[in-house]
């Protein structure tokens, strides 16, 4: 064994390299400038509101009213507020208040617009960051407040603001959509795009009515404003913080006008209805915004609900004009979409702007927001529908298929009315009752049966009355039976 040569083979080490296929998640480019955007739109419009409580508190610091009152507490009542302009709620003197001063939504959209436009963010990953900051200070600013509030709602409000901020704002820098959505986009039917687009049309035109109807309200109603402001004497600076409150909530009472004109109407308090055709009211609280509210004795204006047909009808021309579609039944669906687009929107504005201001009888504040969007369904979508219908092509072939048609069948009764009308009674000569044919109609005549006219002027005359049945067999012109001079009297028989 000494003597033997040994061999030692020495292996390589097996190695497991990782796979190099799988690609790392990365943040999209520029999120932290998105996120850093919407803390920064929140805490703006947050400030907007706090700032003027405060000034309000330090203006009237001397009132015995105040009591005990803090900075602090005039601070949480700025947030309490802030929170409420994003659907949440605000406990007033043992009260509830839960109707959404829409004027501070709108801010907040305009802020977070801002921002993203600002941060000059160039994605929508990274744009996708500015609600996250955005509600970020809306979870901070409630758990910091002592108020309670309902800070689902609010939350919730919160990113709906600041999303339809961003969204309008890369809509505005034309920021691209990604890939995966792009190609799914065009995928979507013309006449869906075309409804949205007339959606837009449509909720414009509806905010149209609702500004001339607000307008013509606060004129007919400029007295009792002014006579209820004057009545509170304040100084300026309650006087102005009074005007603020009231202007944030300006978009709220024109979501009410849009109720009025379009047919539900709305309530201020409980037993109260102000609507198109009839108002019944009650006692009603100090607010000089509600001296624009009709009185009960003001005439009725039942005609103002065909304010959004009208604008139903304006978007169905508009359909007509875009892009006509070649079926009828995907151009009568572009004008549902307006429909529907149009009720889901004002029904969930109507929603933001009904609730409570108050204990009592003020619990119950603004339109019925399901009443509200089914209206609007009816009169904006069903403007829209007819109008599209009607200016289709293939409603016209429709017609005019129809009508021929018709036509057809009111030509074939009058004809076969005749007809009936023509034909022969009971009482008519039996040369009359059946008709040889003509020997220019019937043609040529077989030589078997011409010898056989017996026969034939029997069936065709009165075989028991008449001898010359070949007379009646070669027939006559005329009539074609026989003559009436040919004819045997029975006597003669």
């Amino acid at each position: 064994m000494e003597g033997m040569p040994t061999t030692t083979e020495r292996k390589a080490p097996h190695v497991i390299e990782a796979s190099t296929s799988q690609r790392r998640r990365r943040m999209p480019e520029g999120w932290m400038r998105g996120l850093v955007g919407g803390v920064e739109s929140a805490a703006i419009g947050l400030v907007t509101v706090v700032v003027p409580a405060i000034a309000t508190y330090v203006a009237t610091a001397a009132a015995p009213a105040l009591g005990d009152a803090s900075w602090q507490a005039a601070a949480a009542t700025g947030t309490s507020f802030w929170l409420l302009g994003h659907g949440g709620t605000m406990v007033v003197g043992g009260g509830a208040v839960s109707v959404v001063p829409l004027g501070l939504a709108l801010l907040g959209v305009a802020l977070a617009y801002g921002a993203t436009r600002r941060m000059r963010l160039g994605s929508v990953g990274a744009a996708a960051f500015v609600p996250v900051g955005y509600l970020l200070v809306v979870l901070v600013a409630a758990a910091a407040s002592p108020l309670p509030t309902n800070l689902a709602a609010a939350a919730a409000g919160g990113l709906a603001v600041s999303t339809l901020g961003a969204a309008l704002a890369l809509r505005r820098g034309r920021v691209p959509a990604p890939p995966g959505w792009t190609h799914r986009l065009q995928k979507v039917p013309g006449a869906v795009t075309d409804g949205l687009l007339g959606t837009l049309w449509a909720l414009t035109g509806l905010a149209a009515v609702a500004v001339v109807l607000g307008a013509l309200a606060a004129v007919a109603g400029w007295d009792r404003i002014l006579m209820i402001q004057d009545g509170y004497a304040p100084d300026v600076v309650s006087a102005v913080v009074m005007v603020l409150a009231q202007v944030v909530y300006l978009p709220t009472a024109l979501v009410w006008a849009l109720a009025f004109a379009a047919g539900p109407g709305f309530a201020v308090g409980a037993g109260t209805h102000f609507s198109a055709a009839a108002v019944t009211t009650a006692p009603l609280p100090a607010i000089p915004l509600l001296g624009a509210l009709p009185s009960p004795g003001a005439s009725a204006l039942s005609w103002i609900v065909l304010a959004p047909v009208a604008v139903g009808v304006g978007v169905g021309l508009w359909l007509g004009r875009r892009r006509r579609q070649e079926s009828l039944a995907w151009a009568a669906a572009g004008a549902l979409v307006v429909g529907a687009g149009a009720a889901l929107v004002t029904g969930a504005l109507a929603l933001a702007a009904s609730g409570g201001i108050g204990p009592g009888r003020m619990s119950v504040v603004g339109p019925e927001p399901a009443a509200v969007a089914g209206m609007l369904l009816a009169e904006v979508g069903g403007g829209a529908l007819v109008v599209v219908v009607a200016l289709h092509p293939r409603t016209w072939e429709l017609l005019g298929a129809g009508a021929r048609t018709a036509r057809g069948r009111a030509v074939g009764a009058v004809r076969r009315g005749g007809g009936r009308a023509a034909a022969p009674s009971h009482t008519d000569p039996p040369s009359r009752t059946e008709e040889a044919p003509h020997p220019a109609r019937s043609g040529p005549t077989d030589p078997r049966n011409a010898g056989d006219g017996g026969r034939t002027g029997g069936r065709t005359g009165d075989g028991g009355r008449t001898g010359d049945g070949g007379h009646a067999g070669r027939g006559t012109p005329g009539w074609g039976g026989t003559k009436l001079s040919d004819w045997t009297r029975p006597q003669d028989a």
